[in-house]
């Protein structure tokens, strides 16, 4: 499909409300909706509303509140049978936390006779997979059905391999977006004493699921994927003719009759079922905003999910279509798409384009390299695996023992290690949404074609800037410049010599801006941080901040806690204790940053934040003490640069030296030289090696002016294989006296860990 044969599906009308409804979205191309969709801003006011207006209480009490409450609860489960084509006649909805809390329901419940199986399409969401465990231990056969498996059954008849049980399978595949016919739910029904069990948390979030022409005997639903809100709201529906098939065993408040405690253990479940499944007080507040989110959409889209299905259908295919086309210039494709059906019809594909690059030598990009540039420019997509391992495992084309030694190498679900022996450990996803615009099939197009669309060989480029300095620097290693960064993510201080204290250099990631939740901000939301310059004035005790354009403001290094409010903090996942540096400079940031509610937060000396992976104390720096770089390393890294980029791409010289954001660079060793390091002396200062530095986006942040650019992430992980890595960690093992300053022009002495 080319762009002159995109064609809208929804009105004028309709795309200008969305536009209002998703304002918060401006250059910003969200792409990641079957992990969760976004709620428009209306249905947030009208659930505010209801929820300022009326007064909801514990639905298992009979006050007015209560009864208020049941009321609308009840209302809500009809709401959710009408939505998919049925009613309480046929079904009933047990309200869950999520479709994974429904197939639990299932599994736990379920009474296996003998003989019976549980059969479940291997190209399933784990959640699915992992009824089998239950289902095992229960004493049933377990059977997945592999594709190849799937066309052998359903197209030549063959036999599933037990004639009962379960039979689970989703109506739509969340890795590629294939849709299976529901159909299938009748002919698996013919091949004996079957259950059938529907997935259809992917399906039914942007296709019209009716359960008028279809009745497994159970669907699993997630809310927040049709319409945002609520997000910890989902559904078991239950066909009432499987009812008998549920058996529970526990009970909890709300579930009983009545129930001795002592004596003779006897308890009566409630006859219906949801009231007998649904353990203690359900999330009512939740059902009030489904409720609510019901009424908005009916408003909200023309022709419902029907004209949801055919737009993202629409776009999805667009997109499909856009990344084929893309050649590198010796013809090879840019992309690998995964899918089955080459986008032919809204019946057979769901709106997911699922991804790998290559380069035009034919070599992986990982998916990491693609989500950090991804951020870089907005464009929200996931990577990774997607919780289903049977279709990750195929289309990647992974055999068991593969899979099991990427385990071994230590790869795990959910991990950054996208690439393996040069093969990738998972893909790209980009999906479309009822909110979803071309332009944001535009922005990836766009994107990919930037960072990664090779459009000439490589190019030979000399004489440049750092390769020139190493050339005329010394042959003896020396430390040759020295930086410190006094806020975290904001510009850097360099300094011809600095004392140490046991976190490193004294005050480097002392201080942090945070949002008003308390979380760190930094380049990676913010590039006009590095904008900010600080300035530490240990002599006179005082902080300096600049930003262009504005006054400088000064606040006092604050040494005692109680003078003012200690908070915590979270960096890298563990928690720091901090203290709030006051409003002045709050504002002043606030102003600098344009972001409201900021407030500057100093680290407490005496925090004992420790790393992950060693025993040295940290400040607010990520991984370890200190970052060090040599400067021939920086140098072939320019060069390679300069042979491989556009001309508006390259970065040189001090730009590029500045957006690695080290602490250390040495001259006088070879290129790369530091990464065989065990341990390195500096003056009276002994470091260990912490190993390399993984990158992320912030080196494409020209540190100068906050504007992006591809480079040098991109030459990076082309240069090494997909892993991202520039710059060594160290930490200090020992110093030599109890006070310590290091010095630029000191020598640096390689030595063993003693």
């Amino acid at each position: 499909m080319r762009e002159m044969d995109f064609e809208e599906v929804y009105d004028a009308q309709t795309r200008e409300r969305l536009q209002r409804e998703f304002s918060r979205l401006k250059d910003v191309a969200y792409l990641d909706h079957t992990g969760a969709t976004l709620y428009p801003e209306g249905l947030v006011e009208a659930i505010s509303s209801d929820l300022r207006i009326n007064l909801y209480g514990n639905p298992h009490a009979l006050n007015s509140s209560s009864r208020l409450s049941s009321d609308v609860v009840e209302q809500t489960r009809e709401r959710v049978l009408s939505f998919f084509g049925t009613s309480s006649l046929k079904y009933d909805v047990i309200f869950t936390s999520g479709a994974t809390q429904a197939l639990a329901i299932v599994a736990n419940c379920f009474s296996w006779r003998d003989g019976q199986a549980y059969a479940y399409f291997a190209e399933s969401h784990t959640s699915v997979v992992g009824v089998r465990q239950v289902a095992a231990q229960r004493g049933a056969k377990i059977i997945p059905i592999t594709q190849e498996k799937i066309e052998s059954i359903f197209n030549k008849n063959s036999p599933i391999g037990a004639q009962g049980g379960l039979f689970a399978f989703p109506g739509q595949c969340n890795f590629s977006g294939a849709k299976y016919p529901l159909k299938w739910v009748d002919k698996i029904r013919q091949r004996g004493d079957w259950s059938v069990l529907l997935d259809a948390a992917s399906l039914a979030a942007t296709s019209r699921l009716d359960l008028s022409s279809i009745s497994p005997d159970f669907v699993c639903i997630s809310f927040y994927k049709i319409f945002g809100l609520p997000t910890g709201l989902g559904a078991l529906l239950v066909s009432l003719g499987a009812e008998e098939r549920l058996e529970k065993n526990y009970f909890g408040g709300g579930t009983v009759l009545m129930a001795l405690a002592s004596g003779k253990l006897r308890h009566e479940l409630r006859p219906v079922l949801h009231e007998r499944i649904e353990d203690g007080t359900i999330n009512f507040l939740d059902i009030v905003q489904l409720g609510q989110a019901f009424k908005y959409f009916a408003n909200l889209i023309p022709g419902g999910m029907s004209s949801v299905e055919e737009h993202t259908f629409r776009l999805a295919k667009y997109l499909f279509h856009a990344l084929s086309d893309l050649k590198h210039f010796n013809d090879k494709p840019l992309a690998v798409i995964y899918q089955d059906n080459n986008f032919k019809s809204k019946t057979q594909q769901g709106p997911i384009v699922n991804f790998n690059l290559k380069r035009a030598d034919e070599t992986f990009i990982g998916f990491s390299e693609v989500l950090h540039l991804c951020n870089l420019f907005n464009v929200h997509v996931r990577t990774g695996c997607f919780c289903n391992p049977g279709a990750c495992q195929r289309h990647l084309k992974m055999t068991v023992d593969e899979l099991e030694q990427q385990f071994e190498a230590g790869h795990v679900c959910g991990d950054a290690i996208d690439l393996l022996g040069g093969r990738p450990t998972g893909s790209v996803r980009a999906s479309v949404g009822y909110c979803s615009t071309k332009e944001d099939m535009d922005a990836l197009v766009g994107l990919v074609k930037k960072c990664f669309l090779e459009t000439t060989p490589s190019k030979d480029r000399s004489d440049l800037r750092l390769e020139n300095l190493e050339t005329n620097a010394s042959k003896e290693p020396r430390l040759s410049r020295l930086f410190l960064y006094p806020v975290k993510s904001c510009g850097a201080q360099e300094v011809q010599s600095w004392p140490l204290d046991h976190k490193g250099l004294v005050g480097d990631r002392g201080w942090m801006v945070a949002t008003d939740a308390s979380t760190p901000l930094t380049q990676k939301t913010c590039p006009r941080m590095c904008l900010v310059k600080p300035t530490l004035d240990l002599e006179n005790n005082v902080l300096h901040l600049s930003f262009p354009g504005m006054s400088d403001v000064s606040i006092s290094i604050l040494h005692d806690r109680s003078s003012n409010d200690s908070s915590s903090s979270k960096i890298c996942g563990v928690m720091v204790q901090t203290v709030d540096c006051g409003d002045q400079v709050a504002e002043w940031l606030s102003l600098a940053l344009e972001i409201s509610g900021l407030r500057l937060l100093q680290q407490w000396s005496d925090d004992l934040r420790k790393q992950k992976k060693g025993n040295a104390n940290l400040s607010l720096s990520n991984q370890s003490q200190f970052l060090l770089v040599g400067l021939s390393s920086l140098a072939s890294l320019e060069k390679q640069v300069a042979e491989s980029a556009a001309e508006d791409e390259c970065c040189e010289g001090e730009n590029l030296l500045q957006r690695f954001r080290c602490n250390m660079i040495v001259t006088g060793w070879p290129a790369f030289e530091e990464k065989m390091l065990k341990a390195i002396k500096i003056g009276g200062v002994i470091l260990k090696s912490d190993g390399p530095c993984t990158r992320c986006q912030m080196v494409c942040i020209d540190q100068r002016k906050g504007d992006k650019t591809v480079e040098p992430l991109r030459t990076i992980a082309a240069a090494g294989q997909g892993k991202m890595q520039f710059g060594i960690y160290f930490s200090q093992l020992r110093s030599m006296r109890d006070k310590h300053n290091i010095f630029v022009g000191s020598p640096v002495k390689k030595i063993e860990v003693v």
